[in-house]
């Protein structure tokens, strides 16, 4: 079996230029999720981004999301609006950094995912106490409603018993709903077991969900193989593209964005291409640009179109702040 979108991996993306790049003044973008606005010609970027000035790891401490729109996938976006303010005062679960940032929209409706925490203000802390949320609107303009409670916890004694984060989901080819998301369990502290990713289901998009019991993507003995999957569904079948973190899968043996495949949602092999990105990126002024880190990997898809391919980059250089790439395809299937 081989994605629709195969062709497009293989051949690779065009090389992007300075307007299908987002970046804010003063602040590291990460992530970047895309919806068409059902009212007007418009397209809606959701995103996380926290202060330069808190340091590049302070994603797990001062993260929030935030709104840009645009008129064209390529963009320009701009932005509109930060969906919640973070409270150092709350007690609620996710109430002090809000991230990995993922929407889609179900049977006319539209539900946000994301990665919620609370904590002491010490990163291992905030780390751990990593949950995965869902907020709902009727518009991709909002207003966004958080839910009181995580959309999925963790479970004591199980695989992933300290923290659950990088949700995404779809539905399946049975009108349930699919997620996958990445796990750690109890280990030596502070880092934890290994991570791994695991597989649950629902009958609404909002929960609750049930969880397979052993992980999935667990094609080696490391402890941090992969993150950051994209999930879709393709008539019966399922894609989903991960940061490969050491090479696994890639033909490269390097760091790299890879394409996974299934039937049924538990049993994962690479697809063909597997490859579908590495660190380096073309621009349209004809540089090869290396990149520190290329993650977060995001498909949007549209009938009859070309998919975009958004995902987050941390420059080499360490004094230039973070932005997401909407990378475009136009050759055919």
């Amino acid at each position: 079996m081989k994605s629709q979108f195969s062709n497009f991996f293989r051949e690779g993306p065009k090389p992007f230029s300075p307007e299908e790049c987002f970046r804010e003044d003063g602040w590291h973008v990460w992530c970047g999720s895309l919806l068409k606005d059902p009212d007007v010609e418009q397209y809606h970027l959701f995103y996380s981004r926290w202060p330069v000035s808190e340091g590049y790891d302070a994603w797990v401490t001062h993260s929030e999301i935030a709104h840009a729109i645009g008129y064209s996938p390529k963009g320009p976006f701009t932005f509109v609006e930060r969906l919640w303010p973070r409270d150092r005062n709350s007690q609620l679960w996710d109430a002090h950094c809000f991230h990995n940032v993922t929407v889609k929209s179900f049977e006319g409706r539209y539900y946000l995912y994301y990665m919620g925490n609370a904590g002491n203000g010490e990163w291992w802390t905030h780390r751990n106490n990593q949950r995965i949320g869902v907020a709902i609107a009727d518009h991709p303009n909002g207003p966004w409603i958080r839910q009181k409670t995580p959309a999925l916890d963790v479970s004591p004694g199980a695989w992933d018993s300290l923290m659950v984060s990088n949700p995404t989901i779809t539905d399946t080819s049975d009108g349930r709903f699919m997620m996958i998301y990445k796990g750690v369990g109890e280990g030596k502290p502070p880092f934890g077991g290994r991570v791994l990713h695991g597989l649950a289901w629902a009958n609404t998009p909002e929960g609750p969900f049930t969880k397979y019991p052993t992980p999935i993507f667990d094609f080696d003995e490391t402890d941090f193989a992969f993150e950051d999957p994209y999930l879709w569904r393709e008539d019966n079948e399922y894609f989903c593209l991960v940061k490969d973190m050491q090479g696994t899968l890639s033909p490269s043996r390097e760091t790299s964005v890879v394409l996974l495949q299934s039937e049924n949602g538990t049993d994962w092999s690479p697809s063909d291409p597997p490859l579908v990105l590495s660190r380096t990126l073309q621009s349209t002024d004809g540089r090869s640009i290396a990149f520190e880190r290329v993650e977060r990997p995001n498909l949007f898809i549209q009938p009859d179109e070309p998919p975009v391919l958004t995902v987050a980059v941390q420059p080499k250089d360490p004094g230039e702040a973070s932005f997401n790439i909407r990378l475009h395809y136009d050759h055919g299937v």
